[in-house]
């Protein structure tokens, strides 16, 4: 691995936890002719100089997703948190094990997997359920505590989404920052100009009790001095074309399949 070679992060789903369009919504963005404006719930992909992939969560669109992009093998799972629009394509994992006959290595903070052991408890304890099961080595992460994927350093750590944290990951020159209120002035400092790529969410123009809006994460990256901004999560208050026009020129909106290629090194 050369630092002439880079990390391909692919945008698998943009949206907020209800997806664009929304059920029974007739706004001008659900209505719109604009695909950009068609979201599946937010997940990310990494793609490795060696052909490897890591997803940073299992959205409920998770299927479609690996579909769409024409995924063949996953080789780890990173969890930011469990709510619903970011595990519930976890079943899914089930259909690598079926070509690959190699379990997925699942990462996620104790709060989380316990979480995941809840709520999919089949696939972790004999429950006599007869189907066939996602198979997994689980990894718990600690946040502040550095772990390596194909020999680069994944930094987790803590930030806080109403009732539950979630986990945000640096991965060499790359961040991805999803369903954060706020990212603490001391992880903005550590991670100044050392940056090359991130991907954050930005809900809605106005603010929100547990979610970082769109201008709030417009500051954020200001503050980073990252050299590419990638704003998803987004919810059908954004329109792509309207919104795209007032962004400065190193951020963008994420759309569903969008790609982007960060540098290992800066």
């Amino acid at each position: 691995m050369t630092p002439d070679q880079g990390i391909k992060v692919t945008i698998l789903g943009s949206g907020s936890s209800p997806g664009c369009p929304v059920i029974a919504c007739d706004c001008p963005v659900c209505t719109s002719g604009d695909p950009r404006n068609q979201r599946t719930r937010a997940s990310i992909m990494l793609t490795f100089p060696g052909g490897q992939h890591v997803v940073f969560d299992t959205a409920t669109e998770f299927r479609l997703q690996m579909v769409r992009e024409k995924v063949h093998n996953i080789e780890h799972v990173i969890y930011t948190h469990t709510h619903s629009d970011h595990c519930h394509g976890f079943d899914d994992l089930r259909a690598f094990f079926f070509r690959s006959r190699e379990p997925i290595s699942v990462h996620a903070t104790r709060e989380h997997l316990d979480d995941l052991r809840t709520r999919f408890s089949y696939a972790f304890q004999n429950t006599g359920y007869h189907g066939t099961k996602p198979r997994m080595n689980i990894h718990e992460i600690t946040p502040g505590v550095p772990f390596k994927i194909f020999g680069i350093d994944v930094e987790p750590a803590a930030v806080s989404h109403g009732d539950t944290n979630t986990t945000v990951f640096k991965v060499g020159t790359f961040v991805y920052a999803t369903d954060f209120k706020a990212i603490p002035n001391e992880l903005i400092e550590k991670w100044r100009g050392k940056i090359h790529t991130i991907v954050a969410s930005g809900l809605r123009m106005e603010t929100h009790p547990t979610h970082s809006s769109l201008p709030e994460t417009v500051d954020v990256i200001k503050k980073i001095q990252v050299k590419q901004g990638v704003i998803t999560h987004l919810g059908h208050e954004i329109d792509y074309q309207t919104v795209s026009a007032t962004l400065p020129p190193n951020i963008r909106l994420a759309f569903d399949g969008l790609s982007v290629v960060c540098p290992l090194v800066l």
